[in-house]
């Protein structure tokens, strides 16, 4: 009978105690997984991160630079029409002098000088002018700034 229980089958009684560990190891191993995918996650979340801000950093620079590319330009326009506008006795003769075809030049009526300055208006407004180009863009506002100030200026002999 010794020898009966000794080599004895083992009892499914010893088992049923085992199924809480297995279970709890499974838990374990979806714990397990959870962390490493929230942990890759978060990695991700931060390289993501590292580089919008890299992004941020090159946009601002180009930006910095255009700026300071379009100031320099913006000093020689300014110069050019500055001899421009000390060179022109009246409105009509910016105008003409710009390129905009002023009717009855050189002795042109006020109602032609009107219809002249709006389509300068029209050709020179910034919105209108190439957005890839930046000096395109920065002689359009100043000319546009240029030809609104001497209207101003000579609008009582109109």
């Amino acid at each position: 009978m010794v020898l009966q229980l000794l080599f004895a089958p083992y009892t499914p009684d010893v088992a049923q105690d085992d199924f809480p560990i297995a279970e709890e190891a499974q838990r374990l191993r979806r714990l397990r997984r959870r962390r490493k995918a929230e942990s890759l996650r978060l990695l991700d979340m931060e390289r993501r991160q590292k580089q919008r801000i890299e992004e941020m950093r090159t946009i601002q620079k180009k930006d910095e630079e255009n700026m300071n590319l379009k100031e320099t330009i913006r000093a020689d326009v300014r110069k050019e029409l500055k001899k421009l506008e000390v060179s022109c006795r009246n409105l009509a003769s910016l105008l003409h002098s710009l390129g905009i075809h002023v009717g009855g030049w050189p002795n042109p009526m006020p109602q032609e000088v009107q219809t002249a300055y709006k389509r300068a208006l029209l050709t020179f407004h910034p919105d209108r002018a190439s957005q890839s180009d930046i000096r395109q863009q920065v002689e359009a506002e100043e000319k546009f700034k240029l030809i609104n100030r001497l209207k101003e200026k000579f609008s009582p002999s109109l």
